[in-house]
């Protein structure tokens, strides 16, 4: 099972940020106004409680009231906040009420002497929702506990409402906290992606154009004008590549066509001597190496410098592979080249794409050199396709797999498998310069290595699918 991958850009990183410091603040203050809103409706309540118990012990000890009137003074005051009441009065030491509004909760308030701190003349205690409320009281006919127990509705009704309230506006918060940030983000990286769209623009079509920037005194206009230097040297290292390609270009190709000619010519005369002739058709065959090497260095370095170099025009892939086939078999009779075309479109303007024929001319003869010369039967097999609005160019030998770690490797100028080119002529150039004339056409070339061999595939876009 494949591990998912997930990296977030800079602006999803930034929005993250934002939503995750200020969602914590916001939380915080939310969780501290529920915690303290929770303990001042706890005091409050606790405040109702003692001084129901205070106006109890005062009728009941001071004016010496009946029962029968202190329950109905209980009964008719602060009914809608202490809700299940319940007020006890209890010889300490006959462990006796003398008094209760409903003894009905005898047991209960026994239960809730239990919490009662001894120690203390008065205090809270709770026992679940029940919160209560003592006294200790001294007169002339002993010691006396005030109990007064409720359930708080109010507050816990309060409390309830109070957190959804506050669930609610932290979840539309976090809503408008992550598109704040998103905003923002997308605000303050608005210069940066400018500067990628105007870049995309410049390298490498248009290499004289430079950054513009409102403001070169930000460190983002600080990044343009480095980026703007970085710029001006590139334009002067490509122009002097460019001046160097052309010079070398005259000054190799006429020395290597004298070389070449006059060998010929030494050739000829010497035909009938064969200690001489040997040497000089190795002489010749290893000319002709060279001029080979010089041409593709010169072809890849004014490919790389220059994308216009390419003029790009409307022509037909097929016409172009066969023309490619024909060029190679006059310099190449010994060789073999299978064409498939069981996958063959009907219509033929399937197969039209924007491209140059010279230069995908080189880019099918390089496979096809390669695929016969890598082949244990100096065979190519060709295969064309189209599929949906691609036209699909394979080119297959039958010979040692390329192994998977070097596929990347083997269109990188100059390099030449191990495992494959070990006792093959070349210079490792002709896959570097492939791979950049087809992306230069918008297309893509891969690599499949099979059991019995290797399978090149060139896939470039057709115009009228």
């Amino acid at each position: 099972m494949e591990k998912l991958n997930f990296k977030l850009n800079i602006r999803g990183q930034l929005t993250l940020q934002v939503l995750l410091l200020v969602g914590f603040l916001f939380m915080f203050f939310s969780v501290s106004i529920y915690f303290f809103s929770k303990l001042y409706l706890e005091k409050r309540f606790y405040k109702k409680l003692q001084d129901r118990a205070l106006t109890t012990s005062s009728l009941f000890f001071d004016f010496q009231a009946n029962n029968i009137e202190i329950q109905k003074i209980v009964e008719n005051t602060e009914r809608e906040y202490l809700n299940e009441e319940v007020i006890s009065i209890i010889d300490i030491k006959r462990n006796l009420f003398v008094f209760s509004n409903n003894f009905k909760k005898e047991e209960f308030h026994r239960l809730l002497m239990l919490r009662i701190d001894s120690t203390s003349s008065v205090g809270n205690a709770s026992l679940g929702a029940y919160k209560m409320a003592y006294l200790r009281i001294k007169d002339n006919s002993g010691e006396y506990w005030v109990m007064v127990s409720a359930v708080d509705k109010i507050g816990e009704g309060a409390l309830a409402d109070l957190k959804n309230i506050l669930i609610i506006m932290s979840f539309v918060a976090l809503l408008f906290i992550g598109f704040l940030g998103w905003y923002l983000a997308n605000k303050a990286l608005a210069p940066i992606s400018d500067i990628i769209q105007q870049l995309d623009q410049i390298f490498p079509k248009n290499i004289s154009k430079r950054i513009i920037h409102t403001n070169f005194g930000d460190e983002i206009g600080q990044m343009a004008e480095t980026i703007n230097k970085l710029l001006h040297r590139a334009e002067n290292a490509v122009f002097t590549q460019k001046m160097f390609v052309a010079n070398i270009s005259h000054e190799l190709k006429n020395p290597l066509t004298k070389i070449f000619t006059q060998i010929e010519l030494l050739e000829m005369k010497y035909k009938n001597f064969p200690e001489f002739h040997e040497q000089i058709l190795s002489l010749r065959e290893d000319t002709l190496k060279l001029n080979h090497l010089t041409h593709s260095l010169l072809q890849l370095a004014n490919i790389f410098s220059d994308e216009n170099a390419l003029p790009l025009t409307e022509v037909r892939l097929d016409e172009v592979v066969f023309d490619a086939v024909s060029e190679f078999k006059k310099w190449n009779a010994n060789k073999n080249i299978e064409i498939d075309l069981e996958n063959f479109p009907e219509d033929e303007k399937y197969l039209i794409v924007n491209g140059n024929e010279e230069a995908l001319k080189v880019v099918f003869k390089n496979l096809i050199d390669n695929a016969c010369k890598f082949s244990v039967n100096q065979t190519a097999l060709l295969n064309i396709s189209v599929k949906r609005n691609q036209v699909k160019v394979g080119i297959k030998n039958e010979g040692v797999p390329i192994p998977k770690n070097e596929i990347t490797q083997i269109f990188q100028p100059f390099y030449r498998s191990d495992s494959t080119a070990r006792g093959k002529t070349g210079h490792g150039v002709g896959l570097a310069i492939v791979k950049q004339i087809v992306e230069l056409h918008h297309g893509k070339i891969s690599v499949l290595p099979q059991e019995d061999g290797n399978l090149f595939q060139v896939t470039i876009p057709n115009l009228f699918y």
